[in-house]
C-alpha cells in the first residue's frame, strides 16, 4: 500500500506568512477561500482511498443521530434522504482510516486562522467526507448555529462550475443583530421552516466557491450558506472539519 504524504508538508505554497490576512477576512466576511491549500496529487490519493473503502463501510441506522455517529470510533456512512440533500453520502470519521485526513483535522494553519478570527481558542471536533453524486435538491441558504462553529472544507475534486455543486456563502451574514435573528425565527415559524433558514438576504450577494481541488474554504456557520444543487451526472467530494469553542460540549 502506498504511503499517504504528510498533509502539512504537501502544500503548494507557504501559507503561514499570510495567515493574519486570511484570519482578518474570515472575521470580517465570515468566510475565506485559500487557494492551493493541498497539492492535487494528495487530493487524488485521498479521494481514491475514500472510494476504495466506501462500499465496505457500515451504514448508519435510522435511529443514529449526528452525535452518536461522530463519536462512534470507526468510519460510518449516512446516506441523507428527504427533500434536501437526498442521496448525499456523509462519511463520518474517515480520519481514523486515512492518515492524511487525520493530519488535516489537526492542521495548525486552519486552527490558527479560526482562533484569530473568533478571538478565542477553538478545537477540531469531527471530520466528515461529503460525497455528492447528482444531488439535485439541496437546502436553501441557512445558518447552522449561532453558538459558535466554524467548518473548514477542502475540495478533493475539481469544482469548476455550478453543475458540480459548489459551496455558497453570503459574506457578512455571520453576525446578525438580535432583532434580525428573532425576526428570522418568527417568519420561519409562520412558514413552517427551520428557525435558522435564511430570510434577509439577496442571492446576488452570494460568494459561489467554484475552485480546483485542493482549495480550502473556512466558514463561520452562523452565516448563511448552502451547497449548490448539482446537475445529474456531476460529482463533488470534499473533506470538512468542524471547529467548536474549546471546552464546549461538541455533541
Amino acid at each position: 500500500m502506498a504511503t499517504v504524504p504528510d498533509a502539512e508538508n504537501d502544500r503548494v505554497p507557504d501559507l503561514d506568512a499570510d495567515a493574519g490576512t486570511y484570519a482578518d477576512t474570515l472575521a470580517a466576511d465570515g468566510v475565506v477561500v485559500v487557494e492551493d491549500f493541498l497539492a492535487p496529487s494528495l487530493c487524488d490519493e485521498i479521494r481514491e482511498r475514500v472510494e476504495t473503502r466506501l462500499d465496505d463501510l457500515p451504514r448508519a441506522g435510522p435511529d443514529d443521530d449526528y452525535g452518536s455517529l461522530s463519536t462512534r470510533g470507526e468510519p460510518v456512512v449516512r446516506e441523507r434522504t428527504g427533500e434536501t440533500d437526498d442521496g448525499m453520502l456523509d462519511v463520518f470519521n474517515m480520519d481514523l482510516a486515512i492518515p492524511a485526513l487525520a493530519q488535516l483535522k489537526r492542521d495548525r494553519f486552519v486552527a490558527g486562522i479560526v482562533d484569530d478570527a473568533a478571538g478565542t481558542r477553538y478545537t477540531p471536533d469531527n471530520l466528515n467526507v461529503y460525497v455528492n453524486r447528482g444531488v439535485t435538491g439541496t437546502r436553501d441558504f441557512h445558518a447552522d448555529t449561532y453558538a459558535g462553529k466554524f467548518k473548514a472544507f477542502v475540495y478533493l475534486t475539481d469544482v469548476p462550475d455550478e453543475r458540480y455543486g459548489p459551496f455558497q456563502y453570503i459574506p457578512g451574514s455571520h453576525d446578525p443583530s438580535v432583532l434580525r435573528r428573532k425576526a428570522t425565527q418568527l417568519l420561519n415559524r409562520v412558514r413552517g421552516d427551520p428557525p435558522t433558514d435564511g430570510v434577509f438576504y439577496d442571492d446576488d450577494d452570494a460568494l459561489v466557491c467554484t475552485a480546483p481541488k485542493g482549495t480550502l474554504i473556512v466558514a463561520n456557520q452562523a452565516g448563511l450558506h448552502r451547497g449548490t444543487p448539482q446537475e445529474p451526472g456531476f460529482e463533488r467530494m470534499l473533506a470538512t472539519t468542524s471547529h467548536t469553542p474549546a471546552g464546549a460540549d461538541h455533541h
